[in-house]
């Protein structure tokens, strides 16, 4: 019930107590008597003197005046309902106006800052184009590849570390896994509800920046789905794997892992528990818009 309604439903209610003092008090007839004697009944009774009964003019311009006072006090006791009530009914707070999508990183970082858990996230973004950037990789996600540059966030500077095993082949040190440690946690610290409600806020400016991949046969929406569904269904693979290097970078051993998408060889990278964590927000992260989503319907 919003508040007009509430303060309609108190008036209506005074004005039926009103009317219900009115039904009480109003009308009132005069009770008969009825005696029982055994006398025996003169013939002819000499009549009592009567006594005139008062005017009824008098009667009601004696009551008029109580009735008024009394609708007043009911008046006035209505207006102190209203007054509290309308003390009780907190306003709705007032969302902030998106800024233009070129002037948006300040924006993110301060709303960032103030949210719960938002604030370990600050240390980890890159200083500019944060929402331009992110749908980039959400796109790239979706398709199971992951960027290597302009990322919204930093990649951690400490190199992989492994252990050499002889005739060219490595193992992945398991303290690789420590360097996502901060970045995971930060993004797992935001609650569920604060995550979707400040993804949903920002909608308008990741639906400006999507469109300018010149994409327009699908939503960013669905295509943010689809990048969540692709961590989630990411294969795995017992830990730690062995690593080749025929030339700078570093290679898994096993060509069937190496065939893996971007997306889970990078879930690998960072290690078992690390992705269980992350999976485990985006997994309840889904369930939330899509509660949302039909609600709205």
């Amino acid at each position: 019930m919003n508040d007009n309604k509430l303060i309609f439903s108190l008036a209506i209610g005074v004005i039926v107590l009103f009317g219900l003092f009115m039904l009480l008090t109003g009308g009132e007839e005069e009770s008969v008597t009825v005696i029982v004697s055994n006398e025996p009944i003169q013939e002819n009774p000499i009549p009592e003197p009567t006594v005139p009964a008062a005017p009824v003019v008098e009667v009601i311009e004696e009551v008029e005046p109580a009735l008024n006072v009394l609708s007043e006090e009911l008046v006035e006791f209505a207006e102190e309902i209203v007054a509290v009530v309308e003390t009780l009914v907190e306003p709705e707070p007032v969302e902030p106006i998106l800024p233009s999508l070129n002037n948006s990183d300040d924006f993110v970082k301060e709303a960032l800052t103030v949210m719960d858990g938002g604030s370990s996230l600050i240390m980890h973004l890159v200083s500019e184009e944060l929402v331009r950037k992110f749908v980039v990789m959400v796109e790239n996600i979706s398709r199971g590849e992951f960027p290597e540059q302009n990322l919204p966030m930093l990649y951690p500077e400490e190199r992989m570390a492994v252990t050499e095993l002889g005739s060219d082949f490595y193992l992945i040190d398991e303290q690789s896994y420590q360097r996502f440690n901060s970045l995971v946690a930060g993004l797992t610290n935001v609650s569920t509800a604060t995550a979707v409600d400040f993804y949903q806020r920002l909608q308008p400016l990741f639906r400006q920046a999507y469109a300018e991949l010149g994409l327009r046969n699908s939503e960013f929406n669905d295509v943010f789905i689809l990048a969540i569904d692709k961590v989630l269904d990411a294969r795995t693979a017992p830990q730690p794997q062995q690593l080749i290097r025929p030339n700078l970078n570093y290679l898994y051993a096993n060509p069937e892992i190496e065939n893996y998408s971007d997306v889970e060889k990078l879930l690998l990278r960072l290690g078992p528990e690390n992705t269980e964590n992350l999976q485990r927000r985006l997994e309840f992260f889904k369930r939330r818009l899509e509660l949302d989503a039909s609600l709205a319907n």
